[in-house]
Order: structure tokens, then C-alpha cells, then sequence
């Protein structure tokens, strides 16, 4: 028996030693086994909430406005309307309401150098636990975007570092929307891909976006044809669709829609140097981020029109904050194709186009196919497109879509780039992630051959509110009758959903 002890007493030991070492090892094993890899999700302009201390998400939040504030600043500006309906008096209406519009977003405001005038101020980064993310692997990442994009790439490199390494995961999938794109590719050229395993950009603006370039250079209209082209079709994939456009279209024929537009476009006639130099500017020109948006061809004519015609005389010295713009010329806008290929080299590479709509109607070719927002030419990185409206079409071949309005073949990555047809910029829907996802996790690069279910044209269907491929089939706009019972169909589905048990 003694004898028996004797030996079992070295044996158990051994096996607990050896337990003790294989507990910690397995949040390493775990690492190399976990189900998905991290997801990092980055957002569009102004989506992020932005925080008085970057570092405390308790503390005063300066975006999204507070309603209370802006109902305010609405309330303040009555007296001021009142008296221009009787006097007609543009400089005075402008004189008169600029500073509470100043006084609304000041908290948002950026310096002479590009820096917040809230110090300390911007969006709130949480990091999760390891459990965390094995639980919900989708991550968004925050980021001020009202900064220089290398300010928030430095910010990603650390965030997908701690991921990587600090975790152990040893790679991520990224996708973007948007201005994310720009964040992610300045990452990208700066910092690499070996940390990623693949890249989705979606409705990306890295190539800018018209909107901005027309900002800066001073080019504010609004075009009333487009104004109601783009109302019309802006809620036609809102769950609220059917009420909403219904309403637009009841606006238009009051000829309120019209009215807004003279409005508008007298105010900017009759004070747009006084806008720009009052407000326009101490708002938004001082954000890097929005001049890292504006289309190349027009970056040198903003540049000439603010601070070489506007700020002139002014006694504010944007020097500095000129260099930040160049140095993301030199070492982004120039090398852009060369680091989108260099990234394609690295790692799995897939972007998302959307098209069907008018452009923004503050820019000049508002009829050019986008999404709403971006020129689709740019977010598909250079495909060809015909107009809204154009009865041109394409020769039907490899790369062409069942409507004719899309070259494939002339964009950069052919074989990686999809388009959804009716899909706005901003939509979010779960057909979209979960393609997204497919493709993000997918063994080596796929392509549009690769899945059956995700050729490379794809359609919004509006009555069905689904994703899926693009049949060539023609639709006319929805009545309103359909989108009545779109809007119900939706409601009810909601209302199952909720009180479905669990």
C-alpha cells in the first residue's frame, strides 16, 4: 500500500503540474481556435458620437445636438424670419441668425491649426474582453471625424493591434461605409495589412465626394429640379417610405418645395460671402477630415477661394493647417491607386457600389449616377456609368448589368467589385451584412463567380424590402398604394418579432 502511495503521489503531481500548464495556455489555443476572427466595423462622416472628454462617454455630448438646443436656436431665429417676411431683407436675416447657428455647433468647431477648440474633446473608443468580442465579433470602431484621417488611423493601428496582439486573435476583417473608407485605407498606407486578413469597402469615398468639393468652393445652389428629384426618391428604402414620400410628393404640388428652393438660393445669393466668412467656414472648413473627402480636381480651387480669396484679409494664419492638407495630397491622394493595389497584394480586397439615384442637388452634375450621396463611378473605384435619365446603355457583354447602365470591366478590381441597384448610401440591411460577412471570411480571395447566391449585380427590392440578385427585370416606381402596403408589411413583421416568444 505504502508502496502504491509512493508511486501515485509523483504521478499526481506531474498531472497537476501538467494542468496547471495547459490552463494557461488556453487562452492562446483559444485564440488560434476561435470560431470567427474580430470584425472591425468602421462608419461614415458624423457617425460616431463626439464627447466633451474623448475618454468619458458620461460627459457632455456635443454630437448628435441636443434637441433642446437646436429647438432653441430654431426658437431664437423666429423674431428674425418674421421681420424678413415683411421686409425682405437677406443681410439682415443672415446678420441676424448666424450667431446662433454659430452658437449651436461651437462646441464642434476646429481651430486655425485643425485641432478642436474643446480640447480633449472626441468620439469614445470601448475595448472590449476577449469574451467579449468571441461573443459579438462585430466591433465599430469610433473615430473623430472631424480630425486629420492619419490622426484616426493612428487610433485604428492601436485599436487593431490590442485586437491582434494584446488578444491573440492574429488578424481581422475590416469593413468601411463611407468616409470610413478614407480612415481605413490612410491605415492601410501607413501602417500595412499584415495584421488583416480582408477588407470590404462599401459605398466607400475614398475617392471624395462631390459635396464636399462643391463646399469649398464656395459653389452653395440648389437646384430645384434636383431638390425634388432627390426628396422624392430619399425615403424609398425607409421603413416609413410610403408616409414620408407621400408627403413629399403632396409638398411638391403645394409648390412648397419650390418656394424653399427661392428661398434658399436667395439667401445664399444675397450673403454667401457673409455666410462663408461667418459660418460656413468657422464650422466645417476647419475639419481636415472634410477636405480629405474633396474630389482631387478640386482641392487647389478650394484652397484658392477660402484662404487665397475669403480669409484673405483676415488675420488668421492657416499655414499649418495648409500643410496637413498637402502632406494628404502627397502621401494619399497621389499614391491612392498604389496603395489600393498594394492592399489587394496583402490581403482579400471587396467593394460595394450603390447606384439608381440623382446626386446631392448642391453639386453641379447632380444628375450623374450615385447613391444619393456618392458619384457611384467613385465608389466602385472607376467603373462607367450612364446618367440618370440617359436612355444610353451599355453593349451587353461580360461586366455589363441587366439595365445596361453599369461597365463592370472598367473598374479597378473587376472580378471584386459588386453593385446593388436601388441601394441608397446609407442603407443598412441585414442581406447586405450578411454578404459582407460571407465574403470577409471567405477562404483566399473569392470573386463574383465565387458564390451562386452573390453575382455581381444585385437589386433592392422595394416592395419586398430584400437584397438579392439583379433579375433585369424592369420596375416602375411604387405607387402609392404600394408603398402603403410595403409600410404595413414591414409594421407587422416588426410587431410578430416582438411579441414572438423566445
Amino acid at each position: 500500500m505504502k508502496t502504491l502511495q509512493r508511486f501515485c503521489k509523483p504521478v499526481a503531481a506531474v498531472l497537476l503540474a501538467l494542468v496547471l500548464a495547459l490552463g494557461a495556455l488556453l487562452p492562446c489555443f483559444a485564440a488560434e481556435a476561435a470560431p470567427v476572427l474580430p470584425h472591425v466595423d468602421i462608419r461614415g462622416f458624423m457617425n460616431a458620437a463626439i464627447y466633451a472628454d474623448q475618454n468619458d462617454p458620461t460627459s457632455d455630448q456635443l454630437w448628435p445636438l441636443d434637441v433642446k438646443r437646436i429647438l432653441q436656436a430654431a426658437g431664437d431665429c423666429i423674431p428674425s424670419l418674421a421681420r424678413f417676411a415683411l421686409n425682405k431683407d437677406y443681410d439682415k436675416l443672415t446678420e441676424s441668425i448666424v450667431p446662433y447657428i454659430n452658437e449651436l455647433f461651437r462646441p464642434l468647431m476646429c481651430d486655425e491649426h485643425g485641432d478642436p477648440v474643446v480640447e480633449g474633446s472626441g468620439a469614445y473608443l470601448y475595448y472590449p474582453t476577449y469574451d467579449e468580442v468571441l461573443a459579438e465579433p462585430k466591433l465599430s470602431f469610433s473615430y473623430d471625424w472631424r480630425l486629420d484621417p492619419y490622426v484616426s488611423a493612428a487610433r485604428l493601428n492601436d485599436y487593431v493591434t490590442y485586437l491582434t496582439d494584446t488578444l491573440g486573435f492574429g488578424q481581422v476583417v475590416m469593413e468601411c461605409h463611407s468616409n470610413g473608407g478614407v480612415v481605413m485605407l490612410t491605415y492601410l498606407s501607413v501602417y500595412g495589412a499584415q495584421r488583416v486578413k480582408s477588407v470590404c469597402f462599401s459605398a466607400s469615398a475614398i475617392y471624395g465626394a462631390g459635396f464636399a468639393g462643391e463646399l469649398v468652393k464656395g459653389n452653395l445652389l440648389i437646384d430645384e429640379g434636383g431638390l425634388n428629384e432627390y426628396l422624392l426618391s430619399a425615403f424609398d428604402n425607409n421603413e416609413r417610405a410610403a408616409l414620408l414620400t407621400g408627403l413629399m410628393e403632396a409638398l411638391d404640388k403645394a409648390g412648397i418645395i419650390s418656394s424653399l428652393t427661392s428661398f434658399a438660393n436667395g439667401l445664399i445669393e444675397h450673403s454667401h460671402d457673409y455666410l462663408y466668412k461667418k459660418s460656413v467656414l468657422p464650422i466645417f472648413g476647419n475639419w481636415l477630415n472634410i477636405w480629405a473627402m474633396v474630389p482631387d480636381d478640386d482641392v487647389e480651387a478650394g484652397k484658392d477661394y477660402i484662404f487665397g480669396e475669403l480669409m484673405a484679409d483676415e488675420d488668421v494664419d492657416y499655414t499649418a493647417f495648409l500643410e496637413r492638407v498637402d502632406a494628404f495630397t502627397a502621401d494619399f491622394r497621389v499614391q491612392r491607386e498604389a496603395h489600393l493595389r498594394a492592399v489587394n497584394d496583402a490581403c482579400s480586397v471587396y467593394v460595394f457600389c450603390f447606384y439608381g439615384y440623382t446626386g446631392i442637388p448642391i453639386t453641379r452634375d447632380w444628375t450623374v449616377m450615385s447613391d444619393g450621396v456618392l458619384m457611384s463611378k467613385d465608389s466602385s473605384f472607376g467603373a462607367e456609368f450612364y446618367s440618370v435619365g440617359s436612355l444610353d446603355e451599355f453593349e451587353p457583354g461580360p461586366g455589363i448589368s441587366p439595365d445596361g447602365k453599369v461597365n463592370g470591366a472598367t473598374a479597378l478590381f473587376p472580378d471584386q467589385t459588386w453593385y446593388f441597384k436601388h441601394c441608397r448610401h446609407s442603407l443598412a440591411h441585414p442581406d447586405l451584412d450578411a454578404m459582407a460577412e460571407t465574403l470577409l471570411y471567405a477562404d483566399g480571395q473569392a470573386t463574383v463567380e465565387t458564390f451562386e447566391a452573390y453575382p455581381q449585380f444585385m437589386r433592392f427590392d422595394r416592395l419586398t424590402r430584400t437584397i438579392g440578385p439583379d433579375d433585369g427585370v424592369v420596375t416602375s416606381p411604387l405607387t402609392f398604394l404600394q408603398r402603403v402596403q410595403a409600410f404595413f408589411r414591414d409594421l407587422w413583421a416588426r410587431l410578430i418579432a416582438v411579441f414572438q416568444p423566445r
